[in-house]
């Protein structure tokens, strides 16, 4: 190629390179935005354009109620219907202690024991034998026994039994003969003979109930457990005052000694004082019979024993 051509195409080159520059610039200048602030102007540099983001909507304020609403009647709730349970009354606290009956009702025995122990206690199983052969499943019975004649230590007349109960036996199993019972409840131990009935025998349902005793009405305790002579807090006694006479459970006495007397000399004649009665203890009753009833020493002072003069305190 010629050198003079070689130059032409170098010069038509840089000039072509210099258009394209001049372009560049006046298309930046042109299309820049720019504003005026105190009389200056100020070009603004535009960021690109960037998609607008959409707004969260705001949660809604709670609901205000209206005077209009106090007066809608609230919607009924659902009603879930129950069925009443009717729990069976506990009434082993009320014969645990004993007490005096006229005649203890005998529907059977325990014949035997399952290990042949002579002392059985809760949980050990034993057969029952009644001269009514009246057993059913789950029946509960009670077994007792007899210890002694009781007569009032102040008239000796004859008030009853006296009557221990040593437990509770539970039917679990029925044969032709006998029935498998299982000791549910021990209070003192049980052994062969020992006479069994329905708990309902040591109750005085048949008997009507009296009017209540005046506060100071008289009474005596007829009865001791284990014939002690001294007996104190928490003892059980037995009185000669029951539900025909109008004493409920948790009926309240206060027990009595009589004061000591003592001769007083004069010039003249030889005087008799006696002391004061005086408050030696309290007792609550636990259970009733028909004529007599089951307490509890619940504070003393001084040793309290049969014979002693109680005075009606207050009623449950």
């Amino acid at each position: 190629m010629p050198k003079g051509e070689k130059m032409w195409i170098k010069v038509f080159y840089a000039r072509t390179n210099s258009f394209f520059f001049f372009l560049l610039i006046f298309g930046m200048i042109v299309y820049t935005p720019s504003v005026k602030a105190d009389g200056l102007e100020i070009e603004e540099i535009v960021s690109p354009q960037q998609p607008e983001k959409p707004l969260l909507a705001a949660p809604l304020p709670p609901r205000v109620e209206e005077d209009f609403d106090l007066l809608l009647s609230p919607e009924p709730e659902p009603v879930i219907l129950e069925r009443s349970v009717t729990e069976k009354e506990d009434l082993w606290p009320l014969i645990s202690q004993g007490m005096i009956l006229l005649k203890p009702s005998q529907l059977g025995s325990i014949a035997a024991s399952e290990d042949r122990k002579q002392l059985l206690g809760q949980g050990d199983i034993v057969y029952l034998d009644s001269t009514q052969k009246n057993f059913a499943p789950d029946q509960e019975w009670v077994v007792f026994k007899s210890v002694k004649d009781v007569r009032h230590p102040k008239t000796k007349v004859l008030m009853g039994e006296l009557v221990y109960v040593l437990g509770m036996v539970k039917v679990i199993d029925l044969d032709a003969k006998v029935a498998t019972a299982q000791i549910v409840r021990s209070r003192e131990p049980i052994g062969k003979g020992d006479r069994i009935a329905f708990i309902e025998a040591f109750f005085p349902d048949s008997s009507p109930l009296g009017l209540t005793p005046e506060k100071g009405d008289e009474a005596y305790v007829v009865e001791v457990r284990e014939d002690r002579r001294n007996n104190a807090q928490h003892d059980i006694v037995y009185i000669d005052r029951g539900k025909e006479d109008g004493v409920s459970r948790g009926d309240q006495f206060i027990v009595i000694h009589e004061g000591t007397r003592s001769d007083t000399f004069s010039n003249t004649k030889i005087e008799d004082h006696s002391l004061p009665f005086r408050k030696i203890g309290t007792m609550v009753v636990l259970a009733t019979q028909a004529r007599t009833a089951t307490a509890k020493i619940i504070q003393s002072l001084e040793p309290i024993t049969k014979g002693d003069t109680i005075l009606f305190d207050s009623s449950k």
